[in-house]
């Protein structure tokens, strides 16, 4: 989608961190933007951000983990801007520390909102970006989507089948006008380590506050501005960070060495 300007883009999640970056980045692009978000206070002031920068804005209510309550959002989408051209679906939790420490209860919670909020998200919106003469899907997997890591298996988990979901959503749509990209972030410094579930979720949101974190973690607009290349691109693949690049390589080289990422980071954990 080399044009994007007058398209309409409706990101989830959009009520901080990744999902405001990405709702400014699209702005500046000259997109007119839909925030999606739980928090809908949240939601309406990146709308204002929005607006402020000469684009129109909408804001609306929606837990993702809720199929009808995404499905109505999307309607809400097309009702009020007549269209939608790219959806971001970006909300996502995450979840630090020992797998046999996790309770079934924060399991589920994790995949709800991971892995079901991205399905929902998807099968809400297609049927629009069909419709239109241009459309785009963007999901949020990870670095962890490349290599499971350690003591991030629940997210781990969510993050790999983003990512298989989403090569296989493209391949599907390879004979229409949507295009499918998915992103894989490193560390970044967004709000997801406050609502970190886990038993390591205390030391998680300690890094998150931590002087290093400027040091350790990217802000969330360098993720917001490969996502609208990527989207401008119709890349299949997006990698944002060093972090996220080591782990590409290691993939691709020593395939299959995550017990030795695991023995490392046990070390630093004891």
């Amino acid at each position: 989608m080399r044009n994007l300007s007058g398209r309409v883009v409706a990101v989830t999640g959009a009520g901080g961190g990744i999902g405001r970056a990405t709702a400014e980045a699209f702005a500046a692009r000259g997109c007119d933007v839909a925030a999606l978000d739980v928090d809908v206070d949240a939601a309406a002031a990146t709308a204002q951000l929005v607006r402020a920068a000469g684009r129109r804005a909408t804001a609306h209510a929606v837990d993702v983990r809720d199929l009808g309550a995404v499905e109505a959002a999307a309607a809400e989408v097309v009702a009020e801007h007549g269209a939608c051209h790219v959806v971001v679906a970006n909300a996502g939790v995450t979840s630090a520390g020992s797998f046999t420490a996790e309770s079934l209860e924060d399991l589920h919670w994790i995949v709800d909102v991971n892995v079901w909020g991205v399905v929902h998200t998807c099968r809400a919106f297609l049927p629009a970006l069909l419709d239109a003469d241009a459309g785009h899907v963007v999901t949020l997997s990870s670095m962890v989507g490349l290599l499971g890591l350690p003591h991030n298996v629940s997210y781990s988990l969510t993050k790999g089948a983003v990512r298989s979901f989403s090569e296989a959503l493209r391949a599907e749509l390879v004979t229409t006008s949507v295009g499918v990209t998915v992103v894989f972030p490193g560390a970044i410094r967004t709000g997801i380590t406050e609502s970190a579930r886990g038993d390591q979720a205390g030391r998680l949101a300690d890094l998150g506050r931590s002087r290093l974190a400027p040091i350790a973690m990217r802000p969330p607009s360098s993720v917001a501005r490969a996502i609208v290349r990527g989207v401008e691109r119709d890349r299949a693949r997006v990698v944002v960070g060093p972090d996220a690049h080591a782990v590409s390589v290691l993939t691709r080289f020593l395939p299959g060495r995550s017990g030795l990422v695991g023995r490392l980071t046990g070390r630093m954990l004891r």
